[in-house]
């Protein structure tokens, strides 16, 4: 609630406490409600992106407390609101928080988008991703033995008294008791089971996407040019990289790792210094077949602001490589075509952006 009063004095506004504490009282039931569905307004609200902004339902939460509420969709309140929720998602660690870190991280375009109202939720949502991909495959524990309980072996032993043996009736209901708490104990063991073994089985996936990365990070070679990524040009060669190390990871927020992948691929059978590329040059850097195949699409979507090298490409290819789809892009994305990127960059951008086209699709 604090940080909220701070965001506010930023924006030039100086709200009541009591007013502070009903936005924030909003803020918190609003957040319970968010989903997957939410992500890409929330985002797009906080970078201030065009055609993004918080709907009525989650502004509601906020009127319910404050009658005299009035923020509009795309107002500054409204991104100081949308960035706020992002905040309180990760600390309070959401299951949505892994969405909200891959995207805000990715839209932000390596910070030429910052947050509106804080200028520190993006390193923030850095930080978590980077967070989440270091915890995101930790090495099962031992699995434990479960001992059956007290009432089972109670009732067990109940079929070895002298009344069971004899009297009919009571060897009986002695028995029935016996059978009901072993099937229940059954049952129970079995679920743990196949708990343990889908930890296991999910454990072992991951290794082996694990592997495949790593064989495909070593053998320098693409699957979509089918040839050796050290005879394609740089440019491209971080597109496709990006690409293709995205389509074959089973990770939502990406692998911690993937830099150093990226690299590796890059750096293989080059010399020199990366160089670095325009983004209306990154753009029309691979053959044009490939991009429209993979990201015309995509760039005609609902979610085409919030993957901005993604749309580069996808409104280059379907401008078949003539410039006027450049004024378009600028004026969708707020980002200049002249703005460059390092190869590094390039890679590790096309690769998230390929993580958010699968995670919203």
């Amino acid at each position: 609630m604090k940080r909220m009063g701070v965001l506010y004095g930023r924006l030039g506004l100086a709200p009541a406490p009591a007013l502070i504490e009903a936005r924030y009282e909003g803020l918190v039931a609003a957040c319970e409600k968010l989903d997957l569905k939410h992500v890409p307004n929330l985002v797009g609200c906080t970078l201030g992106l065009k055609d993004y902004g918080l709907d009525d339902g989650f502004l509601s939460f906020f009127s319910e407390r404050d009658p005299a509420f009035d923020v509009k969709p795309q107002d500054k309140e409204a991104a100081l609101l949308a960035g706020s929720a992002i905040s309180y998602a990760f600390a309070e660690t959401f299951e949505i928080e892994q969405a909200l870190a891959l995207c805000l991280a990715t839209a932000s375009f390596g910070s030429a988008r910052s947050a509106i109202a804080d200028d520190q939720l993006v390193d923030q949502a850095e930080l978590k991703l980077s967070e989440l991909q270091t915890h995101q495959a930790g090495v099962p524990s031992d699995r434990k033995y479960h001992p059956r309980g007290k009432v089972l072996t109670t009732a067990l032993e109940a079929l070895s008294e002298p009344a069971s043996r004899q009297n009919w009736a009571t060897g009986i209901q002695n028995t029935q008791t016996a059978v009901e708490e072993l099937v229940q104990y059954t049952e129970k063991i079995a679920e743990h089971a196949a708990r343990n073994d889908n930890v296991v089985l999910d454990y072992l996936r991951h290794l082996e996407s694990e592997v495949h990365v790593y064989w495909w990070a070593s053998s320098g070679w693409s699957a979509d040019a089918k040839q050796a990524f050290k005879h394609l040009g740089s440019g491209e060669t971080a597109i496709r990289a990006g690409k293709e190390l995205a389509d074959k990871s089973r990770s939502t927020v990406g692998l911690f790792a993937a830099p150093a992948l990226l690299a590796m691929v890059l750096e293989r059978g080059r010399d020199g210094t990366p160089e670095s590329l325009t983004l209306a040059t990154a753009a029309v850097a691979v053959e044009l077949s490939w991009r429209k195949a993979n990201f015309q699409a995509l760039s005609e979507g609902v979610h085409a602001n919030l993957m901005p090298l993604t749309t580069a490409m996808g409104m280059a290819a379907s401008s078949d490589d003539h410039n006027d789809w450049q004024p378009r892009f600028e004026r969708l994305t707020g980002l200049q075509v002249t703005q460059e990127l390092t190869i590094d960059q390039l890679a590790i951008q096309m690769y998230r952006e390929r993580l958010v086209a699968r995670l919203l699709k």
